[in-house]
C-alpha cells in the first residue's frame, strides 16, 4: 500500500508545469545538486501516513537532467525513482512520468489563476491550475481531483503546494525546502 500511494504522488505531481510556458524548459537552469523537498500528509480509510520526499538533480548536460526522486514514510525508505529530462524540448512532465510505464497520466484542465499563498512559513506569488488526474500505479485505477500551486521563485519544476482527493487517497503536499546541496 505504501509503494502504491508512493508511486500515485509522482503520478500526482506530473501536471504541475503545464500551466508553464510551452517553451520554456525549468530544468535547463538546474545545477548537479539542487534540490527540492516536501511534505506531504495522505489520509486512506481514515487514516494520515505523513510522507517526505526529496527530488534531487544527480547529472545534467546540455541535452538532459536526470532527476532522482526518494521518498520516506513511516521511518522507511521508498525505493528512489530515476527520470530523465530531455532538455533540448520543452517540459512535458507527463512524459517524463510516463517514461518506461505500459500505463498513462492523462490531466484534465478545469481551471486556472493567480493567488499569493504562503508554505512552511514563506509566501510565494503562484499560478495555480486544477483539473482531473487520472492513471494507473501498480494496477489501480486512480482519478483524482488535484490543484497546484506553482511559482517561478521555485526552481526546477516550480511546485509549491499540490491538494488532491481521489478514489484512493487524499493527498495533501507542501514545499519544505529547496536549495543546493553544493
Amino acid at each position: 500500500m505504501i509503494r502504491m500511494l508512493a508511486l500515485a504522488a509522482v503520478l500526482l505531481c506530473a501536471p504541475v508545469t503545464l500551466a508553464q510556458d510551452a517553451k520554456d524548459n525549468p530544468f535547463k537552469k538546474a545545477k548537479v545538486g539542487d534540490y527540492l523537498a516536501y511534505k506531504m500528509t495522505t489520509s486512506v480509510m481514515g487514516k494520515d501516513f505523513d510522507v517526505t520526499m526529496k527530488q534531487t538533480i544527480t547529472a545534467i548536460t546540455e541535452k538532459e537532467a536526470t532527476l532522482k526522486s526518494q521518498a520516506s514514510t513511516m521511518g522507511f525508505d521508498l525505493p528512489a525513482q530515476e527520470t530523465k529530462i530531455d532538455l533540448t524540448k520543452p517540459y512535458d512532465p507527463a512524459a517524463a512520468v510516463n517514461q518506461g510505464k505500459k500505463g498513462k497520466a492523462k490531466f484534465e484542465k478545469s481551471s486556472e489563476g493567480k493567488e499569493k499563498i504562503t508554505v512552511n512559513g514563506k509566501s510565494y506569488d503562484c499560478n495555480w491550475i486544477s483539473g482531473k488526474l487520472s492513471g494507473e500505479a501498480k494496477g489501480v485505477n486512480i482519478a483524482s481531483e488535484v490543484k497546484i500551486w506553482f511559482s517561478p521563485a521555485v526552481p526546477m519544476s516550480g511546485l509549491v503546494k499540490m491538494e488532491m482527493k481521489s478514489n484512493i487517497a487524499n493527498v495533501k503536499m507542501e514545499l519544505s525546502e529547496s536549495g543546493s546541496a553544493k
